[in-house]
Formats: structure tokens, sequence, C-alpha cells
């Protein structure tokens, strides 16, 4: 595709950009504000960023980050890097808060482990937006081309209150390669001649564009959950939307014959086919919301499992959400709808999520007549789940974006790094199988690592994958094993 190429030819232009902007001064550190407690808590500090790197000595932006300093510091290999995902999870956070829980010792043992809030997120200067990013009187999936028209009208409004809102100039920058240049200023301000990663989910495609770019400077990654960008917009959907179904259907049996699951020994499709009929004719109420819509309709319960259905049963450093969805589901029979609520994707913000996906991930629709042939085929391969993805949630939300997407689907060879180790779970609601597969297909020399679990990401959701990927990012060598939990 033309962008495409414009896209490469402009990312050449660049790859010296850090070089070629002054280098951020060295962080300075002090005890995070929410840093957990107990010995050897998290620093926090603040760098320096153009905000576009065509112009590095222009204005800049701040970017927010966290450390775990190295526990063996006689040992201690450099620093590692930790993106959570999202696009919009605080790396920050997650590292000041939940770091000593969520890495394997060996890792904080060996690695200073610095998590950081990219451009448009969290502490660092964050796009903000207006109200939420789906709303809940627009309906999600288009009958006709005025509710079509409706989807449009939302996200270019939504779009452009982010502009309006946030850092002028922001919204524009917010793209992933970027993000990927601020990590090579934060490799520099560390004073690190090689950095390490550990990415997951939407972590993977930030590892993947810095490795594009900047092959030289990789130590080990670990690339998990994993984006291929190379898939398009249609295959982003049937694909995603095709193993949320088939995930669907295995969170149904558990539920069914789990003592702890909420609609244990019920026909639990049953009961949700029925739950989506009943909302479909009159929404169900959601008295005790915290947040989002106060009535819940059909469209709303279907927008709950891009976040209830993400961990398995075999999760263990993150709770399961199982058991959740099945709480969720028998409440709102019940009559209350509240907790269906407040996990749906309709009628939260998603200020960073959007700005960010929708120049990354752009759903390229050609009208509504395109929108209508996706969603009758993504039905055909979802019966019970309608199409519910992330990659619905960014069709809706990009349907109209104000700004072109900076940064389009293409696929990208990447060579000269180090082996880059590529990891899944069997049955990834979020970033199926298929996509591990063909990003370790483009990233020459690296590994795959497939666990057999169902979740999102075999990091949380299986302990042999990541006590690999931990034995992986000290030493360099790529895991062997096989993993079946």
């Amino acid at each position: 595709m033309a962008a495409g190429i414009a896209g490469l030819a402009a990312a050449a232009s660049l790859s010296g950009a850090v070089a070629a902007a002054a280098a951020p001064a060295a962080p300075k550190w002090s005890r995070c504000p929410d840093a957990a407690k107990g010995p050897n808590p998290a620093e926090c500090a603040d760098i320096r960023v153009p905000l576009s790197w065509a112009d590095p000595h222009g204005r800049s932006i701040s970017l927010h980050l966290s450390r775990l300093p190295a526990l063996d510091k006689r040992h201690r290999l450099g620093s590692l890097l930790f993106n959570p995902g999202g696009p919009g999870g605080e790396g920050a956070e997650s590292i000041s808060e939940y770091g000593r829980v969520l890495l394997p010792k060996a890792l904080q043992d060996r690695f200073d482990i610095v998590g950081f809030d990219p451009r448009g997120v969290g502490k660092s200067t964050a796009v903000s937006c207006g109200g939420p990013g789906l709303s809940p009187r627009v309906p999600v999936f288009p009958k006709n081309g005025t509710q079509f028209a409706a989807i449009q009208r939302q996200s270019r409004t939504y779009g452009t209150s982010c502009v309006k809102h946030s850092a002028p100039g922001l919204v524009a920058n917010v793209d992933t390669p970027s993000a990927a240049r601020d990590m090579d200023a934060i490799r520099v301000a560390l004073g690190e001649k090689k950095i390490s990663f550990l990415g997951v989910s939407y972590g993977t495609f930030l590892g993947q564009t810095y490795a594009r770019l900047f092959p030289q400077r990789v130590g080990t990654m670990v690339l998990d959950g994993a984006m291929d960008h190379a898939v398009g917009p249609r295959a982003f959907l049937y694909q995603e939307a095709s193993e949320v179904s088939r995930v669907f259907g295995l969170f149904a049996r558990w539920c069914s014959a789990t003592t702890s699951c909420a609609l244990h020994g019920q026909n639990v499709t049953k009961v949700w086919d029925d739950l989506l009929a009943r909302a479909a004719r009159e929404p169900i109420p959601a008295p005790h919301a915290q947040g989002g819509a106060t009535r819940v309709n059909d469209e709303a319960i279907r927008m709950v499992l891009t976040n209830l259905l993400l961990l398995g049963p075999t999760s263990t450093v993150l709770p399961s959400t199982w058991p959740a969805l099945g709480d969720a589901i028998a409440r709102a029979r019940a009559g209350d709808a509240s907790a269906m609520a407040d996990n749906s994707a309709v009628g939260q913000p998603q200020d960073a999520y959007a700005a960010i996906g929708c120049q990354d991930f752009p759903p390229q629709l050609r009208g509504y007549a395109d929108a209508a042939a996706r969603l009758k085929h993504v039905r055909a391969l979802s019966p019970h789940t309608g199409g519910a993805s992330e990659a619905w949630l960014m069709t809706d939300l990009c349907a109209s974006w104000p700004l072109p997407a900076s940064d389009p689907w293409t696929a990208r060879r990447i060579t000269g790094v180090p082996p880059v180790l590529v990891a899944s779970t069997r049955h990834d609601p979020s970033t199926p199988l298929v996509w591990a597969q063909g990003l370790h297909r483009e990233i020459a020399g690296s590994g795959l690592l497939v666990a057999d679990v169902i979740g999102h990401t075999a990091f949380f959701n299986s302990a042999c994958a990541r006590d690999a990927e931990a034995g992986y990012l000290i030493s360099g060598r790529l895991p062997s094993v096989h993993c079946t939990a």
C-alpha cells in the first residue's frame, strides 16, 4: 500500500532522531507516592522528550517513569523496560504498585525494572477527551445506514474532544513509532547501551516497533500476546472475534462444571442467549453501576467480554476474570446489570486507547456497506458473541476519527536483532495465537513459545511460560520448553 511505503520512508528518515535531539537528562529518582509498602520501594522520575520526533528541538512533553532497582546489584544485567499493554496501559503505576508481585524474583534480582507511561498516557503528558468513547445512546453494531452514521458522528465528536482537551499537537503524535523513539530516549537517560524489554498485549507492538527502528539497541525482548500489524483491519476483526467466540464456549463449559461459578450446573450458553434476547427487548437496570450506563442493552452486555473473558482459570499472577463474568451474568439475569455496566466497553472513557489505536489500527471502512459486510461475516463466525471484540471496539472508536492514521496496517520484516521471544497461549481471546505465529515469521531468528492454556498472554496465565520468559530475558537463550500449565 502507498501509505505503508510512505510510512517506511518516514521511519527511515527519522531513525536518527534520538541521536539528533538533545540527550534527555538523567532521571532524578525519588520514592514513588504510590509505591507498594515494604523494602526496596519503587522510585519515580520524569524526563522530557520531543512532542514530534520530526522536530526534535521543538516543543517537548513529559514521560513518567518508575523503577525497581535490581535486588542483586553485584549481578545486575541492566534495565528491563515493561509495558502492560492497552494501548493506554500505565506502566509506571504497574511497576510502582505491583511490580514486586507481577514479575518473577529472578528478574527483580538481575534487572532494574523500569515501568513507563507512554506518551499520551497516565502521568506522562496525557490525552484528555470528553465523555465515553462509545456512548450508551449510540448503537455498537449498526443495523442500517442511519445507525452507522451515528457511530461515525460519535467517533468524530469524541476524537475532536480529545484534540481540544489535550496539549496542542499531542493527539497527532501519540502513534507507536513515536512512543518507540521515546523508549530509546529512556534508554539514553538510563545510561544503557542496550535495553531489555517485556511487553504484553499492545506492548508487543511497541516492542516490535522499537526492534525495527533500533535493532542494535535490543538486549533481550519478550513479546507476549502478540499484535501482528500485517493482518489488516478485516482479519484483525475476523480472527479476534472468532477467538472470543471460541473462548466464550470454553468459559461456558468451565462455568457449568465449576462449583465456584455462579451458573454452576446450568446451560450457560442458553442463559447467555436468553439474557441477550431479554436485554434487546428492554434494557436491564444497573442501579449500582460506578460509571457507564444506568441501563444495559444486549450490545453493551456483549462488550463486557472484551474485559471479563481475558484471564482464564489458570491465571495466578492476576485473579481469573471468569468467576466475575459468571457472577455478572447471574446478577443481570436477576435484574441488576450493574456489573455489566461497570465492565462493558460501552459508556466508558477510552482516551489514550482510542487516540493511540486510531493511529495504528484504523478500520479503513468504506462506508456502511463495508461495515455491514464485515458484521455479517463476523456474526457467522461468532453466533453467541455476535462479533464482540476489541477489534470491533476499535472499528467503532475510529470509524470517523478526525486525524489521519500515521502508522496504518502494513507488513514489516524485522532483522538485525538478537533472538526475540514471541509468546502466546493456545486460546487467547484478545490476541489470537495466529498473530503470534505471524509475528514470529516476521522477526528473523525469533522463537515462539505457546502455552497450552486459555487466557490473554502466557505471562499472566501460565506459570511455566512466565518462568521460561524470565530465564530467557536473563540468559538470552530461547527456551525449548513445552508449557501445559
